[in-house]
């Protein structure tokens, strides 16, 4: 059974499913009928079913055949946004889509902030102003602030999209930030963005995250030259 027949099963089931032939509840047609409509073996179409039920789309019930289960857009998100960033790393374009989801993260924070909500971005700014000794704990500290951000927006793909950037990226941001050495301007942007949420100014909100984003990624773009450059030397 060739694994890449049974990623073309699987992609030909999910596309079926995103074009909504099979809704919440749904039986899946039988064995016999989707591995004629598939033109694929039982076993690839068995192996193919099994990664829908381990993702959360199916369900199977014993002597029912196969279900689709209700399933929210973080099911989704969890598989889809790691496949995309972790098939080639590229720590500028992570920063770059970071971006566009954070300056419109943090205009409907400003919206939609509770009071709840401001006191937990207050909590986890002064652990960032307080972190900014060891480049490390400031780039965790970071990376939690920027989440809560996305938290306080109260849209649900911005939360779970920042939620998997967040851990994933985590990582490569304590590196860039090591070599960095010291806070730049984070700490003053992430007070503007803070204030702004805080007096439920939405384009200011935005506008500070924009140019924060912003000046990050420009320092990002240096970082990842001269990690080549070094790479190039050592070969």
């Amino acid at each position: 059974m060739a694994a890449a027949l049974v990623e073309q099963t699987y992609d030909a089931l999910m596309q079926m499913i995103m074009d909504g032939n099979y809704k919440p509840g749904d039986r899946l047609p039988s064995e016999m009928v989707l591995c004629n409509d598939l033109q694929v073996s039982r076993n690839t179409l068995r192996a193919a079913l099994n990664k829908l039920n381990v993702l959360g789309f199916t369900e199977t019930r014993q002597g029912g055949g196969t279900y689709m289960r209700a399933v929210d857009s973080s099911v989704y998100l969890n598989f889809f946004v790691p496949a995309t960033l972790t098939s080639s790393m590229d720590l500028l374009e992570i920063m770059q889509f970071r971006k566009g989801i954070e300056v419109e993260a943090a205009r409907l924070a400003a919206e939609n902030a509770t009071e709840e909500d401001i006191v937990l971005l207050r909590e986890l700014f002064e652990q960032c102003t307080e972190g900014r000794k060891n480049m490390r704990t400031f780039a965790s500290c970071n990376t939690d602030f920027h989440f809560e951000i996305a938290k306080t927006s109260h849209n649900v793909l911005y939360i779970k999209m920042m939620e998997i950037v967040s851990r994933m990226i985590l990582p490569v941001m304590q590196d860039f930030l090591d070599a960095q050495g010291a806070d730049i301007d984070s700490t003053f942007y992430h007070g503007m963005v803070l204030q702004c949420v805080i007096n439920h100014k939405p384009e200011e909100a935005a506008f500070f995250m924009n140019r924060h984003m912003t000046l990050i990624i420009e320092r990002v773009e240096k970082y990842v030259q001269k990690k080549k450059l070094e790479k190039n030397g050592e070969n």
